[in-house]
């Protein structure tokens, strides 16, 4: 069911909203293009994790509105609070998949700045101090993005990513976020870590239309920073070597 107040739905509530008419369109539109491509039989998304999280109904949706609405990031920062509060009740890996209502035509500049934005203002937002336990330097190989006390990794999806097609989606800025503690014992050190990697970049290989960015990588390995895997470039000879995060916005 529907959590009344967070502006959290499950995957049965959606359907049924869907089903009796009842959900706006825009977000039925959004739904169903994230559910095809993560239940696409003949071209395999290549996160099984994923894939498995979305057949299994273990995923939660919001649709705050538009990324550049002030209300919009106001209603994610409290459907971001309330899945945190309760996503260990979750049987399994899980996520929460932020689907913005879908913009006029826009720039692949003008996504990234929306994506970077939301995160600011969702730390303006943010209910609890940064955790001690995670460095406040993006340039440390062990800084992850914070909210509501919890380290969080996040996927930016958008419509420019036509050759990292892991990264696509029709309709509109899309932000998957998972919290760090859904995967302890799958590190890149953990032997089912190391397996669970090496079939998803199998997988990728064969979905993406070009290689694995150079800056994608293990948390913690010091040659990689974890924020420059949030956005990738639409290329892999593109780099981002300073963090877009408002300073202000990176250990609020």
């Amino acid at each position: 069911m529907r959590t009344d107040g967070t502006g959290l739905w499950t995957k049965p509530a959606l359907r049924d909203a869907i089903d009796r008419g009842e959900l706006a369109d825009w977000k039925a539109t959004r739904y169903r293009a994230f559910h095809r491509t993560m239940t696409d039989g003949e071209t395999p998304y290549p996160c099984y994790f994923a894939v498995e999280a979305e057949e299994e109904g273990r995923f939660r949706y919001t649709f705050p509105g538009p990324p550049d609405d002030t209300g919009a990031r106001s209603r994610l920062a409290g459907a971001l609070e309330a899945y945190l509060a309760d996503y260990e009740s979750i049987d399994g890996p899980t996520s929460l998949v932020v689907l913005f209502e879908p913009p006029g035509e826009q720039s692949a500049g003008s996504y990234k700045r929306q994506f970077w934005d939301v995160l600011g203002a969702l730390q303006e937002r943010n209910p609890e101090p940064w955790p001690e336990t995670v460095p406040t330097d993006p340039g440390h190989p062990k800084w992850r993005y914070c909210f509501a006390g919890e380290p969080l990794f996040l996927v930016a999806r958008a419509p420019f990513y036509e050759a990292r097609r892991s990264r696509y989606t029709p309709h509109g800025l899309e932000i998957t976020v998972q919290p760090a503690g859904v995967f302890e014992g799958l590190s890149g050190t953990s032997d089912e870590g190391q397996r669970a990697r090496s079939a998803i970049h199998d997988r990728l290989r064969e979905y993406d239309d070009l290689p694995r960015h150079p800056d994608s990588g293990d948390y913690a390995d010091p040659r990689r920073r974890e924020w420059q895997q949030y956005m990738l470039p639409e290329t892999n000879a593109e780099s981002v070597v300073r963090c877009p995060l408002p300073e202000r916005s990176r250990n609020r």
